[in-house]
């Protein structure tokens, strides 16, 4: 089987598919053959990708929505097939390496369920006005580690070359405003398993998207303050954060509230490969990417058709406990996680010379009409496939957009793996775009007050 897998680890890499980028097209084409982010609105030749219709602006007509989970838009959906090692080989040319690794890895566990592909919903009509804008505007200086002229909206809708990719994960975020319980289980080869949970909160004034004119580069795009509540030992701890796009300048300031002294202090720069305590991952893995792109050399590969999570609102729902995705066998139980057959970007980065970062090589799929990594794959120093990951998507009625509610790291060398942002069981679920902040909530005095 070794064997097999490898060939068609060869096969994938090579399936991609033209694309159309900004050599192509002006930005006039968002209108034409494009949606208003810069996805084909065409469904593909066979009929299994379907036309974008964008239909839907929050929750769909036939859909109960009562603010407190997202209820899944296609109940009815049936699994169209389910790939196992017996038949992967049919499938591998719609699969990545990380997918094809699992199922060597655990043949007899991993499988994917695929569910017919739908393309139903859109982003609301400021957010197109903007990235139209940014179509127009949009521009990578400082060798590219400055976004200027971007604003509410993914900032390359017609990229052409892998680094604006990388970029458009970054401005992609739908919610301006996130309050969450945020639950993971970090699962060890050993099959123990380790418990955490924040309470985060984030506000994005830059995803906001209603003040084009009052924006400045270099402003805080995101600020993120996450209070600690399990383990025991690190309860009451709350970090805060302030992110730019001047990844030249001051791109990252953190502080951090200590429960034990009751004070505030300035915390070192946490980003690129620092490593968390609550799964096989590092720090800017987080949310698919997040922090600075410059220690890389990223290379657009192109686009391609594959299967990828995708609509994974079984993941959220209140019918299902944490322990019901929990397994012992080096994943979470994939028949919770749905898959549809989506056209992605492919870009991968490849660390430059003279810098350091515990992964050589990683490759991003990047779907199109989210602009959201759903699947990662990275790579150890010496070449070899080290760690996967699964990005589970949503359109949330809150915020009209797309929205990562849970991830999935694993390690195919330790076995284990982390499921992460889970609230199944909590009482109050993910609030999106509910209220402002409070004066001065995202600063280090409200820091200090949130800790008293």
């Amino acid at each position: 089987m070794h064997k097999r897998i490898s060939i068609a680890l060869a096969g994938a890499l090579v399936a991609v598919m033209g694309s159309a980028t900004a050599a192509d097209y002006g930005p006039e084409a968002l209108g034409d053959e494009l949606t208003p982010v810069g996805a084909v609105k065409a469904g593909n030749e066979a009929g299994t990708i379907p036309e974008w219709s964008g239909k839907w602006l929050g929750a769909p007509p036939h859909v109960d929505y009562d603010g407190s989970y997202n209820p899944n838009p296609y109940p009815d959906d049936e699994v169209r097939y389910t790939i196992t090692a017996e038949n992967v080989e049919a499938h591998a040319d719609k699969l990545g390496p990380g997918q094809l690794a699992l199922f060597e890895a655990y043949p007899d566990t991993y499988r994917i369920h695929v569910y017919p592909t739908h393309r139903d919903f859109r982003r609301p009509d400021r957010v197109h006005e903007n990235v139209r804008l940014n179509a127009e505007n949009a521009r990578l200086t400082n060798d590219g580690l400055t976004l200027e002229g971007a604003y509410g909206g993914v900032a390359f809708p017609i990229p052409d070359n892998g680094l604006q990719v990388v970029y458009n994960i970054l401005t992609s975020s739908a919610p301006w405003f996130i309050e969450a319980p945020q639950i993971s289980r970090y699962v060890h080869a050993n099959g123990s398993v380790t418990e955490s949970e924040v309470f985060l909160k984030v506000y994005n004034p830059y995803t906001r998207g209603d003040d084009r004119e009052g924006w400045e580069d270099g402003d805080v795009f995101s600020y993120s303050m996450s209070e600690e509540r399990a383990p025991p030992r690190n309860a009451g701890r709350i970090t805060l954060s302030s992110n730019t796009y001047d990844n030249s300048g001051t791109p990252r300031d953190a502080w951090q509230y200590d429960p034990g002294t009751r004070r505030v202090r300035k915390t070192p720069d946490v980003q690129h490969d620092y490593p968390v305590p609550n799964g096989p991952r590092v720090v800017d893995e987080q949310n698919g990417f997040n922090g600075s792109p410059a220690r890389f050399e990223w290379e657009l590969v192109g686009k391609r058709e594959m299967i990828v999570p995708f609509h994974n609102y079984q993941l959220d729902s209140r019918e299902l406990e944490y322990d019901d995705f929990i397994t012992t066998r080096g994943h979470p139980d994939p028949e919770y996680i749905r898959h549809e057959l989506r056209r992605v970007w492919v870009v991968e980065g490849t660390l430059k010379d003279g810098m350091r970062h515990i992964y050589g090589k990683r490759r991003f799929y990047v779907e199109e009409d989210s602009w959201h990594k759903v699947m990662g794959e990275n790579y150890d120093t010496r070449g070899e496939l080290w760690r996967v990951s699964q990005d589970g998507m949503i359109y949330a009625y809150d915020a009209e957009g797309y929205y990562n509610n849970v991830s999935i790291y694993q390690d195919l060398v330790s076995k284990a793996y982390s499921i992460e942002k889970l609230n199944n069981e909590e009482p109050m679920g993910t609030r999106l775009n509910r209220r402002e902040p409070h004066a001065g909530e995202f600063s280090p005095e409200g820091l200090r007050r949130a800790g008293s």
